[in-house]
Order: C-alpha cells, then sequence, then structure tokens
C-alpha cells in the first residue's frame, strides 16, 4: 500500500473520529442560552444558595410542570395565582387554575390560593389592583369577618395548605393600612384554628416605617419593579436594590420571605412596553441576531433589535445567572426566596 492511500485514510479516519465531537459541540451550543461570563459551575446549579423555594404559577401560563420537576426538593411552596372578585365582591377562581390546581394537588409542594384586589365588572371591564374594593371589604369589623369566612371557606374546600393575600396600591394611605393590618391579625387568627399558613405581600413603597404589623404571618417583600414600564430601560432588579429593601423589612416582625423576578421588559420606540419571558427574550435575541450583554450592576442580560416596522426595541431581562446573584444577597441574610414566576425560565 502506498503512502499517498494510507494518508488519505488517515485523514478519513479523523474526520470520522472528530465529527460527532463537532455535531455535539455545535447542538449544545444552539441549545445553550447566552450566559454571558457565567463559568461551567454556574450553568450548572440551579439555585444553588438556597433550598426553600416558593413560585407562583399564573392562570394565563400554566406549562410548568418541567420546571417544577427541575426544581423538585428546593421548591416547597407554590402558589396559584390567583383568586380575584366579581361585579359582587365576591372570590372567584379562574377555571384554568381550578382545572390545573386539581391537576396538581398530589405534588408535594404546600400549596398557597393568591388572593388578589382585581375585581371584573359586569360589562367586562376589569379594575386591576382595586382600592376601592379594599375599603368596602375592610372598613369595618364585620365586613372584614364576611370576608375572612370566605377566604377561608375558598382554601378549606379546596384543600389548599396555605392561603397567600396580594393586595397592592394602598400607596400611603394609612387609614386604608391600618385596616388592612386589623384584617391580617384576625385572618391569621382564623387560618391558624383551619390548619392554613397564611403569607403577605408587600409592595417595595410599603411605609414601612409609619405602620406596625402583627407577629405571625410570613412577610414576602416583592424585590422587583426596580424597572418596568415606567422607566427607562433596566433590570428588574439589582443587589443593592434587594439588600436595601431587606433593611427596609428589619422593621417587621417574624418569619420574612424575599420575592424576585423571572423575565424581564421589552421597551419599544413607540413608547409601548411589554412583559417577556426568559425563553421569548432569548427567541428575540435569536430571530434579530443582536448581541447580547450582561449588566454588571443588576447582573441582568440586555439587548436591542428593531423589528419589521423599523420600530427601535431594548429588552432587559434576567436568566439563571441573574437570579442566582440575587438570590446569594437574599440567603447571605439567611432569608427564603420566592420567585415570581414559572414557565419560559432556564433551568
Amino acid at each position: 500500500m502506498n503512502k499517498k492511500l494510507i494518508f488519505s485514510r488517515l485523514i478519513i479516519f479523523l474526520v470520522l473520529l472528530m465529527l460527532p465531537i463537532y455535531i455535539y459541540g455545535n447542538f449544545k451550543k444552539a441549545n445553550t442560552m447566552d450566559n454571558s461570563n457565567a463559568s461551567d459551575k454556574e450553568t450548572q446549579e440551579i439555585y444553588a444558595d438556597t433550598n426553600n423555594l416558593s413560585a407562583w404559577v399564573v392562570y394565563w401560563d400554566l406549562k410548568t410542570d418541567k420546571e417544577i420537576q427541575d426544581l423538585d426538593k428546593k421548591l416547597k411552596n407554590i402558589c396559584y395565582f390567583a383568586a380575584s372578585y366579581n361585579s359582587n365582591n365576591e372570590l372567584v377562581m379562574p377555571e384554568d387554575l381550578i382545572n390545573y390546581y386539581n391537576e396538581s394537588k398530589n405534588y408535594n409542594q404546600n400549596k398557597y390560593i393568591t388572593i388578589v384586589n382585581d375585581k371584573k365588572n359586569n360589562d367586562g371591564s376589569n379594575l386591576l389592583k382595586d382600592t376601592n374594593l379594599l375599603k368596602a371589604l375592610l372598613n369595618n369589623k364585620e365586613s372584614r369577618n364576611r370576608h375572612i369566612e370566605e377566604i377561608i371557606n375558598l382554601a378549606v374546600k379546596n384543600n389548599f395548605n396555605g392561603i397567600e393575600i396580594d393586595y397592592e396600591q394602598m400607596k400611603n394611605d394609612i387609614n386604608l393600612w391600618n385596616d388592612y393590618i386589623l384584617f391580617i391579625s384576625e385572618l391569621y387568627q382564623k387560618a391558624e384554628k383551619n390548619n392554613l399558613k397564611l403569607r403577605i405581600l408587600l409592595e417595595a413603597n410599603t411605609p414601612i416605617d409609619k405602620l406596625d404589623f402583627t407577629e405571625g404571618p410570613t412577610y414576602v417583600m416583592m424585590c422587583y419593579n426596580l424597572h418596568g414600564g415606567f422607566s427607562k430601560p433596566g433590570g428588574k432588579a439589582s443587589p443593592e436594590f434587594i439588600r436595601s429593601l431587606i433593611e427596609k423589612m428589619s422593621k417587621v416582625p417574624g418569619k420574612k420571605d424575599f420575592a424576585i423576578a423571572s423575565g424581564g421588559f421589552d421597551w419599544a420606540s413607540n413608547g409601548k412596553t411589554t412583559s417577556v419571558t426568559e425563553a421569548e427574550a432569548y427567541s428575540l435575541l435569536k430571530k434579530y441576531k443582536a448581541k447580547g450583554n450582561r449588566d454588571a450592576v443588576s447582573q441582568c442580560l440586555f439587548f436591542k433589535y428593531k423589528d419589521e416596522n423599523n420600530v427601535n426595541h431594548e429588552i432587559w431581562y434576567a436568566d439563571k445567572i441573574t437570579l442566582n446573584s440575587w438570590i446569594k444577597v437574599i440567603a447571605e441574610k439567611g432569608y427564603d426566596v420566592s420567585i415570581w414566576r414559572l414557565d419560559g425560565n432556564s433551568l
């Protein structure tokens, strides 16, 4: 056999040997989120600094089973978002959420029903975060008792393990806050008698220094909305922002939890801002062949693109690296973490 034939066969052998490695490498690259500046260890670990997560599933986006399975034993509580109010100020749960809850009620996690102060009128219009509704429900002991009975009955009837109250936009209405704090105390006592846990969500702008919260429930501070439709582009949170809220919550008694948000926002030059999941943001990054970067302060990913209508966009969003950096800040202080929300996240 001549040397030329031997050399040709050697080349063919080496190509065949390297081909599977090349194919696997490109497949892995094509199916991996843009985790800029992430080490191999960081990309492999799922929320490494905590083993006691809570997370929300939302009635409009219930493709969450895989993420629940991926989180496995780290996920202790699932919050089903959300029950709201009809035109008669009666609590109702969306049918899709009821169906999903019935399908998932055998999961090992504690299950909370989240209740929000949204109201649907007879004409089909919606009042979001309606404080007039809260005033009607909470302004005297009789109305609070009726409201508490309805909440307890909803939770007991559906075999939930706990109740989560997410009443927002009270801002600096101290009279309403004081009625709300009475409601929290009375609801906690009734929940305990029915072996129900209680979580209370607080917005970042809650005037904590002017209020006297009662000990008993778990108070959950929402560590997001640093940027959004009301602001210029930026991350939903940053380590500094989270630290400031941890300090603010030091005046609240009892057990505390801190919530961070996945996904992000798409700011368009026409003035429209829309919410995006991590998966949606990544899809747009690839579609428009944009260059993604990681912000050193917030640890969020961001990129710009121009769409088919010549509208400029800027997207900021969180991935696993971002969320891990925020979780680390919270875990270092010894607190548990909640994730808003499941679906569309790379775990």
